[in-house]
Parts: C-alpha cells; sequence; structure tokens
C-alpha cells in the first residue's frame, strides 16, 4: 500500500504548499483508493506545517509551488516530492495513478 498526500485548497491542489489548509491523505493499493482522509491543518509557521506533514508519514506529497524552505526540509525525508502541480485534486490523482504525473516532468523556478 502507498500514501499519497495532497496539499489542497477547496479542492484543488493549493498554489503553494505554504498556503494549503487541508492535506488529503489516501491510501492506495493496486491503483485503487482504499482509504481517504482529510486533515486540517492550521500551523502558526511554515515549518510547523512541514513538521506535520512529515508526522503523517506519506510515501508521496503532490503539491504546488515550494519555498526554499519548504523544499530543503521535505528534502531530507523519505517522501518523494512532487511539487509545482496544478489543477482539480480528483484530475491530479488520476494522473497520478496513471502513471503521468512524476517529478523528472516538473520543472519550474522555486518561490523564494
Amino acid at each position: 500500500m502507498k500514501r499519497i498526500a495532497l496539499s489542497t485548497f477547496n479542492n484543488r491542489i493549493s498554489s503553494r504548499l505554504d498556503s494549503a489548509d487541508e492535506i488529503q491523505i489516501l491510501t492506495l493499493k493496486d491503483k485503487l483508493v482504499k482509504k481517504t482522509e482529510t486533515i486540517r491543518i492550521i500551523p502558526s509557521s511554515p515549518l510547523d506545517k512541514i513538521q506535520q506533514i512529515l508526522e503523517l508519514n506519506p510515501d508521496v506529497l503532490i503539491c504546488g509551488g515550494l519555498t526554499q524552505l519548504c523544499d530543503s526540509k521535505l528534502k531530507n525525508s523519505k517522501i518523494n516530492v512532487i511539487p509545482w502541480v496544478k489543477g482539480n485534486t480528483e484530475e491530479v490523482l488520476k494522473e497520478f495513478i496513471e502513471g503521468r504525473l512524476s517529478e523528472t516532468e516538473l520543472t519550474s523556478e522555486k518561490i523564494n
């Protein structure tokens, strides 16, 4: 089984990870969603938000833009981060499951 985290804002991938108000955690088995939960995140700082995501222990984090601070903290974890994603959460998840969404396909300048 694989745990996928989506940083969300109003059923869309949040434009920036530090502006996400929820994290959707989906448990996948054989490309099927077995469990979904939504975690409301109300951190007092970006570091608190990253810590909360790390405690959720996802295998993959799909998110929008990353600040340099968030990027460096996540690189030190075992989470496969797929940044710079835009769109409706259902469509993004479908692309991920179908193998059309990968870290190597996404290139952009990081937000400082």
